[in-house]
């Protein structure tokens, strides 16, 4: 049975007619596209855009019309009528009556629409439907993209396009695997990366649907655990918010990228990240926020994020092969392996997994089963007679919630938003959702045009310099379009590769950069690089390791580090091409008593360096090596008594309230309730402690532990 539509003229969307190429001028038979003029009787409203399929047969006059902003797809017409140049027809069982009322000159036909008793002018232009046109687009369309993955160094690509609810293109280009040769097919398997966004935001949206959530309530309402710095953040950040980069938190991904720690455990570092702007001030990009909202739909539902991926988006769209971490599509027989470019040469480099911060990007997907997901997008909700969505809700997703900023590179492409999920723009007077995806290896494109009725979808297996997904997306969308090459092509490649002039101004000394700004000549660290060593931390980011190898100090973050050169004073710097953290430098800092007790790294770019603070050794934490401390100090006239509760020392000077002592590092400890007063225990060779010493800013005190205490 055909489903009723929900016609509702002052609120559909309007849609630009496209002229399209004529097919029998002879018969009114064939695709129409056209709008009904609402906006000419009511200014407040706006027009709807249609397509009709008429049809001449032995038994007369039939069609379907079409009305994609309402999600009416292929409604069967009543009483078409077309004799001579009058051309007339209805909508059966809508609330109003619809009628059409036209005559046709040749390829257009014009007339009155009515409804209700309200009467609009309407026009429709003869043309290919979307799908004829998109597929005789694409005819000539690859020696276009051999060309560009030759011009960039590209190893692989995969497209798709669907339009008007159909696959119209699905083609590999290239290699998925270029040691064994093996061809990039529509079934290869590659890392979609941030593209995997959207498919967070719609489970959030099921929820929404369902009454679980709303938009706008607050997280912590949720998750009591939720926290910022920011307080003000903390309790008005809104589900919504969590989509739409409005926390005020720029990127902080190196809190994540690399991380051996749980979905839960980066959560918890939120609280110690820094914003670098208010609340909903700006927009920034944060992955972070992805993950949480991921998180979220996990709380409310008791089901892991993957389970409600898979349930709810893969199984209903029959995405089979769709999967959520790099190691499962390392195990199917046709994935996509990971290159980096440097100087258009790809480099084969080690799959990420970023399965921790899995709703911010780690699906995997091939453009064969990418495109169910844009079929369903562009159908409002639904796919193949199944609604899994309520259509405005997924007109929600597509509408731009924040401004992005930055003045427009050209002429083309005007960005308009973020939505949620989804970056929101004009491309040549056409409205496109659509968002990029790159991790180590890999970088991804999907593009919709609902307005439009089709979508493109592009994956490469590189990262690096590569901007053939974007470009190449573009090119096929004006192709299908009818419009005349805007060169986005050409204008990446020179973007990429400078012209020979600049190069040779490089190649002689002229830098932008000295790479020695800001650095000290002729000095020396303070101490010997074995003080340098250690564990340092800090909440809201993984632990940073130095160690010395081979008289060469080296750091771990997360194994992007790399060995380090002295740089000036106690500052060292990564030296290692190869290392993510490059040219990132390292200030080690002592307390007053000259121990190397903190380091500052800018772990974020956007802001000042972090400091992470030396961490105390995993014996500091052992009540077996922590009780030879115990016993009873004399420091005349006073008596220390320091004894041990649980994994902490605590000390008790006569007359005095007792206090906490802080592991620090060695067998130092900080006073918690006395800033600038630490204990130092002298342990002997032999394991006893005859003596505690006190640095106190008046000066450094031993108290010797009393004799029948001595034995341990």
């Amino acid at each position: 049975m055909n489903r009723l539509p929900r016609i509702s003229l002052l609120l559909a969307l309007v849609l630009v007619a496209v002229p399209l190429t004529a097919q029998d001028t002879g018969s009114a038979a064939g695709h129409w596209r056209g709008v009904v003029k609402v906006s000419a009787a009511a200014p407040n409203a706006v027009d709807i855009e249609f397509d009709v399929d008429l049809e001449d047969s032995e038994t007369g006059w039939t069609g379907d019309i079409s009305i994609p902003a309402q999600g009416l797809s292929n409604y069967a017409l009543a009483d078409v009528m077309v004799d001579g140049d009058a051309v007339s027809f209805r909508m059966p069982d809508v609330p109003g009556d619809p009628v059409f009322q036209g005559s046709r000159f040749e390829d257009k036909i014009t007339g009155e629409f009515t409804q209700g008793g309200q009467i609009f002018a309407f026009s429709m232009t003869r043309g290919a439907d979307m799908a004829e046109q998109a597929r005789d687009a694409l005819e000539g369309i690859d020696p276009i993209i051999e060309k560009a993955l030759e011009d960039f160094g590209v190893p692989g690509l995969s497209i798709a396009v669907v339009a008007d609810d159909q696959l119209v293109f699905a083609k590999g280009y290239g290699q998925r695997d270029v040691e064994n040769g093996l061809p990039a097919t529509e079934n290869t398997l590659f890392a979609i990366g941030s593209t995997s966004k959207a498919f967070t935001a719609f489970v959030l949206a099921l929820l929404v649907d369902e009454g679980q959530l709303a938009w706008d309530d607050p997280v912590i309402e949720h998750m009591p655990d939720f926290r910022l710095q920011d307080d003000y953040a903390t309790q008005h950040l809104t589900v919504k918010d969590l989509l739409i980069h409005s926390s005020g938190l720029p990127r902080h991904d190196l809190a994540w990228y690399g991380a051996n720690a749980t979905r839960e455990e980066i959560f918890a570092r939120l609280a110690h990240l820094e914003p670098t702007a208010e609340f909903r001030e700006t927009w920034q990009y944060q992955n972070i926020m992805f993950m949480t909202a991921g998180l979220l739909a996990e709380r409310v539902t008791g089901k892991t994020w993957e389970q409600l991926v898979q349930e709810r988006i893969f199984n209903p769209l029959e995405m089979s092969r769709a999967n959520f971490s790099v190691e499962n599509s390392k195990a199917d027989d046709d994935h996509a392996l990971p290159y980096r470019l440097a100087e258009g040469e790809a480099t084969l480099v080690p799959f990420r997994n970023i399965d921790a911060v899995g709703p911010a990007g780690s699906i995997n997907s091939s453009v064969a089963e990418m495109t169910q997901w844009m079929r369903l997008h562009l159908g409002g909700g639904e796919i193949n007679g199944q609604r899994l969505i309520e259509e405005s809700t997924m007109q929600a997703m597509h509408t731009p919630a924040m401004v992005v900023g930055g003045y427009p590179g050209g002429r083309n492409v005007f960005g308009m938003g973020y939505g949620m999920g989804w970056m929101v723009e004009a491309q040549r007077g056409h409205f496109v959702v659509q968002h990029g995806g790159g991790i180590d290896g890999f970088i991804s494109w999907v593009a919709l045009l609902p307005k439009d009725n089709f979508g493109v979808v592009v994956y490469t297996n590189a990262d690096g310099l590569n901007p053939v997904p974007t470009a190449v997306g573009r090119t096929v969308i004006d192709r299908i379009l009818g419009l005349d090459d805007a060169g986005y092509l050409d204008q990446a490649l020179a973007a990429v590769n400078p012209d020979d002039e600049d190069e040779g101004e490089e190649e002689d000394g002229e830098e932008s950069e000295d790479e020695d700004a800001g650095r000290v000549p002729d000095t020396m660290p303070s101490h010997g690089l074995g003080a340098y060593t250690g564990e340092f931390g800090n909440a809201g980011y993984s632990d940073v390791s130095v160690t010395l190898q081979e008289d060469v100090l080296h750091v771990d973050y997360n194994g992007l580090g790399g060995a380090l050169s002295h740089w000036h004073f106690d500052t060292f710097v990564v030296d290692d091409d190869d290392a993510t953290l490059d040219g990132t430098k390292f200030q080690f800092r002592m307390d007053s008593l000259g121990a190397i007790t903190e380091v500052l790294v800018a772990i974020e770019p956007t802001l000042s360096a972090r400091v992470f603070t030396r961490l105390p050794e995993d014996r500091l934490a052992d009540p077996v090596f922590l009780e030879r401390f115990t016993g009873t100090y004399a420091l005349d006239p006073q008596e220390i008594v320091v004894e041990l509760r649980g994994t902490t020392l605590f000390g008790t000077v006569t007359g005095q309230p007792t206090f906490e002592l802080v592991p620090v590092s060695g067998t130092s400890f900080s006073i918690k309730e006395a800033a600038g007063f630490t204990v130092e225990f002298l342990m002997e060779d032999d394991g006893t402690v005859p003596t505690a010493r006190f640095h106190q800013p008046n000066g450094v005190f031993d108290a010797h532990r009393q004799a029948e205490d001595s034995e341990q």
